[in-house]
């Protein structure tokens, strides 16, 4: 659409200009006209600036959603990321909890997370490339930590796609892109919605609530209705599944609001072991991992529209 309106972050990764500070004299040399609060038309820049040339990815971003607590959202968050950074994909995770249990398990205390990205109520920002950190071969992680937590009130109308905006330019680096999402709802969970392509549910079979369910796809539609049509439901995952329990039912009360996956995530001690020692699963338990891998080579045939 040659009448988008765009914000600097966003120039930054369309076009071939290496920093806002270069941009900015550009834009006052050439006496580029502003459309309020540094946003410039796309169709005047285009005269101007050269667009890059895209890389070979293109990145699906999977919100790991449900706004009940327990459900293992982390666990399948981290162990998919890590069984698609194995099966040669380049992964990045998002650490998108004031919690910071990601970040608390694989690295500790950081001076700067996510949160330091955004730019809300007027901050500086982080450019989030600078906060990447490995993990493991083709998995990176960015980071979170409790300044998430000031990130609850719309501060601005823009506040509600800042986690869009901080992506942009590190979007095209990666074939998949997993966010942890905590357990609630609200302008976090609104952000990672937005930013995402696909909506991924992990329910502990355990402690199924239909209610829960309800109240994430209302949130799920009211996204689609006002800010990100394009939202899918990617499946809820069955989670720490124990096969000797009668779950009968379960699975079709659950396809009420989203599509169930094949593949199921049983209870292994493996997994919180694995967390204990600060090990990443694959390294821990190879044998565990299998679950996980073949969730991710799920997750792809979906994503791609493969099957539904």
């Amino acid at each position: 659409m040659k009448d988008r309106v765009l914000e600097i972050r966003e120039i930054l990764s369309v076009y071939a200009v290496s920093s806002e500070e270069e941009f900015r004299q550009k834009a006052e040399a050439w006496n580029i006209p502003v459309q309020g609060k540094g946003k410039y038309k796309e169709e005047i820049l285009d005269k101007y600036f050269r667009k890059k040339r895209k890389s070979g990815y293109e990145s699906i971003v999977i919100a790991v959603s449900n706004q009940k607590g327990g459900e293992g959202k982390t666990t399948v968050s981290i162990c998919l990321a890590e069984a698609l950074a194995k099966s040669g994909k380049k992964v990045l995770l998002i650490d998108w909890d004031a919690q910071a249990n990601i970040t608390q398990l694989y690295v500790g205390q950081v001076e700067k997370s996510v949160f330091h990205s955004l730019g809300y109520r007027g901050d500086s920002t982080i450019p989030i490339s600078e906060i990447v950190l490995n993990l493991a071969p083709g998995l990176d992680l960015i980071p979170s930590s409790i300044h998430l937590a000031n990130f609850t009130t719309p501060y601005e109308r823009d506040d509600f796609e800042l986690l869009k905006d901080a992506l942009l330019p590190v979007r095209s680096s990666y074939e998949y892109v997993i966010i942890d999402c905590p357990p609630s709802l609200g302008l976090i969970l609104e952000n990672a919605l937005i930013a995402a392509d696909l909506v991924l549910v992990p329910i502990q079979t355990r402690a199924f609530s239909v209610q829960g369910l309800k109240d994430l796809h209302g949130t799920i539609e009211k996204i689609r209705k006002k800010a990100n049509p394009d939202l899918g439901l990617l499946g809820a995952v069955l989670n720490q599944y124990e096969d000797s329990r009668a779950l009968s039912g379960l699975a079709d009360a659950i396809r009420k609001y989203f599509p169930v996956f094949d593949s199921v995530v049983y209870r292994r001690e493996a997994i919180p072991q694995s967390q204990a020692k600060r090990k990443l699963l694959s390294e821990y338990d190879p044998k565990a991992m299998q679950m996980f891998s073949a969730l991710a080579e799920e997750v792809v045939r979906r994503a791609n529209g493969q099957e539904s």
